[in-house]
């Protein structure tokens, strides 16, 4: 280790379980209000991920540069995460602020990770270098010892949490609590396991030897696998001459093409190593798999065709989006991998390296320009969805509402806009019925969901205005409100919470439908206590009064708003074709097939 490096401090990962305890107890505490949700997800992206930087930086750069990535990479991480809580879904009623959705919190650790490497294999004008600016054998150690030395704090931490977990059980079994209360506890937990990690980081880069021994064990047990997945992919590659259209019949899928990509480009990096000698192949199987990284390049084009066809059909979702930038990213690392083929006097597929340092910058310039205003990743998805719909390419009845709920404020506003959709009659259609179930069951799932918020009756509370009533026109009985006000009265604080009378669902209703069930002249009332119940309650007039007589069970599929079509008259009561067969006391009933009449075989005669 150069003079000029550093060692971390043992004390950051106790002051970085602090500051996280201390985002955590004023997050739940609803010490932060909705509309400092920038504020909130940048702090917690620092804390979060900025120390790895730090830990990840030792040994690898002097301490001037370091410095300079340290504050580099906090100011980005600051700025996207205050971004992502800028376009997260907006809930109304929120006590807090909304949370950076778990992709985008895996994108910005990943993007942490990579830019230590890179910044450590800048070595411009250096003889050798790929793309003429990078070390490579500097930049394979580098990041192969953090990815090698994090596994290792990982698997630590987690046997850390086994033995506190049993120990704790021990003392349970003898009536001893309070160690099982105390590693409950979020002030012990987090700080005890940011802590743990940093111990097992530190461990790690002090054994530098022992963590070079277990990278090149890995790589040496997982290099004999190059030539299984290259005799799989080139016939892949063969077979799929034969007809590409069938393939894509057949439903040919992007994400299983790009997984096989990866892995396969993993064995390549386990051949190549650092570039420094030839693999520990035969020379057969050398000559072999370098001419196998064409089928790469057919592998990973067809996995672009697939995913292009996908998005032509049925438009942008971030996941096609993300897969695009997959698709980059494997294209120029096939591509860099079958150009070595052109000089056959060079080292065995010498076009690794700056396939890989290419790549490398690719993804991490993807990742920021799509975590970022520049190319947010929900606003291009709604953006198209929304265009698609307009254009009529999409049916309205087929418009999937419930994707826009996750897709951040870009989500949120295509939604409102959506409810401002009227039909011929001037009243909300179908589609904005829909979106505003969707926008109101999202605020369910918001900040603070699923917590004991004290007495329920204070906090959710029968409202008879906020039950809307089909056929239009018809009764609400007043017995029966009595009746649904006090089961409303005796509801948990969870049931509460994902009713429509609930407080922190204001712009969700309730649906009641007055309909002849049983053919018996009187109507029962058909009850939806959530804009996406499954199992609506029915109630019936018998002569003591209403009473609740039992549910409705769906026998294939959901609507996705029961008020959307009870409000455009999309229902009807239709009796049952087949009767019930009981056996003792239990009852079974005729699930159809779909297509059974077409599928029915004439009777011998």
């Amino acid at each position: 280790m150069n003079n000029d490096t550093f060692r971390f401090p043992a004390w950051l990962g106790l002051a970085q379980g602090a500051a996280l305890y201390a985002l955590y107890k004023t997050y739940r505490s609803s010490a932060w209000p909705p509309d400092l949700g920038a504020l909130f997800n940048a702090l917690l992206m620092l804390a979060l991920l900025l120390p790895f930087v730090v830990y990840w930086s030792q040994g690898a750069l002097v301490r001037t540069a370091a410095r300079r990535l340290w504050v580099a990479a906090g100011l980005t991480l600051a700025g996207l995460g205050a971004w992502q809580g800028l376009a997260a879904f907006p809930v109304e009623g929120a006590a807090r602020p909304p949370l950076a959705p778990v992709p985008a919190v895996l994108g910005l650790a990943l993007l942490a990770f990579m830019v230590v490497p890179l910044t450590a294999g800048w070595a411009r004008g250096r003889s050798g270098a790929a793309l003429g600016a990078w070390h490579y054998p500097r930049l394979f150690e580098v990041a192969w010892r953090n990815a090698v030395i994090t596994a290792q704090a990982g698997a630590v931490t987690g046997l850390l949490w086994i033995v506190l977990t049993l120990g704790a059980q021990m003392f349970h079994l003898i009536g001893v609590e309070w160690p099982k209360e105390t590693i409950a506890k979020s002030w012990f937990a987090i700080p005890v396991t940011t802590l743990s990690i940093a111990f097992g980081l530190r461990a790690g880069l002090r054994r530098e030897a022992f963590t070079t021994a277990l990278r090149n064990h890995w790589l040496a047990l997982i290099v004999w696998l190059l030539p299984l997945a290259s005799l799989i992919g080139a016939a892949f590659a063969l077979t799929s001459l034969t007809g590409v259209a069938r393939l894509y019949e057949r439903g040919l899928s992007a994400f299983f093409l790009l997984w096989f990509a990866a892995f396969w480009i993993k064995f390549y990096n386990a051949a190549y190593r650092d570039g420094a000698g030839a693999p520990t192949l035969h020379p057969l199987l050398r000559r072999g798999t370098a001419f196998a990284s064409l089928a790469l390049v057919a592998v990973v084009g067809m996995a672009a065709w697939a995913l292009a066809l996908r998005i032509r059909q049925h438009g942008l979702t971030p996941d096609r989006i993300w897969g695009v930038l997959a698709v980059v990213v494997g294209l120029i690392h096939a591509a860099g991998y079958a150009a070595s083929l052109r000089r056959p006097a060079a080292p065995w597929m010498a076009g690794i390296a700056s396939a890989n340092v290419l790549a490398a910058l690719v993804m991490c310039a993807g990742i920021a320009l799509l975590l970022s205003p520049a190319l947010d990743v929900d606003r291009l998805a709604t953006a198209s969805q929304m265009t698609r719909l307009e254009a009529g390419r999409t049916a309205p009845d087929d418009f999937d509402v419930h994707a826009l709920t996750w897709q951040g404020r870009a989500g949120h506003d295509a939604l409102r806009a959506l409810q401002q959709r009227r039909g011929a009659d001037s009243k909300p259609d179908a589609l904005a019925l829909r979106a505003e179930a969707a926008r109101a069951a999202r605020g369910r799932y918001g900040p603070g969901f699923g917590e004991d918020r004290g007495d329920p009756v204070a906090k959710v509370r029968f409202d008879a205005a906020r039950v809307d009533v089909y056929p239009a026109g018809a009764a609400f009985p007043d017995a029966l409100a009595t009746l649904l006000a006090q089961e409303v009265a005796a509801w948990t604080p969870w049931q509460g919470d994902m009713s429509c009378f609930s407080a922190r669902a204001a712009g969700m209703r309730c649906s009641l439908l007055r309909v002849d069930l049983d053919r018996d002249g009187r109507d029962e009332a058909v009850v939806w206590l959530r804009q996406d119940d499954g199992q609506p309650r029915v109630y019936g007039e018998q002569p003591g009064g209403w009473r609740h007589l039992g549910m409705l069970r769906p026998e294939s599929g959901v609507p996705d708003s029961a008020r959307a079509r009870l409000g455009t008259g999309d229902y009807a009561v239709t009796p049952r074709r087949w009767d019930a067969l009981r056996l003792g006391t239990a009852r079974y009933q005729v699930v159809e097939t779909a297509g059974a009449d077409s599928d029915s075989v004439p009777a011998q005669q």
